[in-house]
């Protein structure tokens, strides 16, 4: 697919009813499968890709105005990137002063514009966030059965620092496998020099 010419602005409020209308779908039939060894406090953990889901399985972000509307009230930023006129995707970003990070807060490219290179960008322009205000790394969570997701990033220098196994839902562990899990969150960062 060739690259399409995105071009960037800055968003507000009134951007929030076309990004919810943006396709947030996903292959949903991979998980990287988190499995316990050992007891509460020592043990260790695998984290492996395991198909469980039908192929073909796909699973949409739960979202809403409302929802985009409280993540944008604790965003420093919201990036909305266009081509031909068409929203394409958009990305919120936060700082975390406490740890010094810059957090990821919400970043969707829509399904039809997916491998174009905007994902990309919007890396390189949390990169340049956090580099003006000194930080010293960024912060991103994906749920461990967006494979594509967690393979971009990692392909863009970030690597998997942690999870939460009961972020979504409780017994997120143990459900896993279940067509309705909503995922467990997995945190990736990305250190700057």
């Amino acid at each position: 697919m060739a690259a399409a010419d995105f071009t960037f602005r800055e968003g507000s409020g009134t951007d929030l009813t076309a990004l919810v209308a943006l396709d947030s779908s996903f292959n949903s039939e991979w998980v990287l499968y988190l499995e316990r060894h050992g007891g509460a406090i020592e043990q260790t953990v695998d984290l492996r890709w395991r198909k469980v889901r039908p192929a073909g399985s796909r699973r949409q972000f739960e979202t809403s105005v409302e929802r985009l509307a409280r993540h944008l009230s604790r965003s420093e930023c919201l990036v909305i990137g266009e081509t031909n006129g068409d929203v394409a995707g958009y990305l919120m970003l936060a700082t975390n002063w406490w740890n010094q990070t810059a957090e990821v807060v919400e970043v969707l490219v829509d399904l039809n514009y997916r491998g174009q290179g905007l994902g990309k960008l919007f890396v390189e322009r949390a990169e340049t966030f956090a580099r003006e205000r000194r930080l010293r790394a960024l912060q991103w969570e994906a749920q461990n059965d967006n494979r594509h997701a967690i393979e971009f990033a990692c392909s863009q220098g970030f690597r998997i620092a942690g999870f939460h196994d009961a972020y979504y839902e409780n017994r997120g562990y143990e459900r896993q496998d279940a067509v309705d899990s909503i995922g467990l969150a997995i945190f990736l960062t990305r250190e700057l020099d």
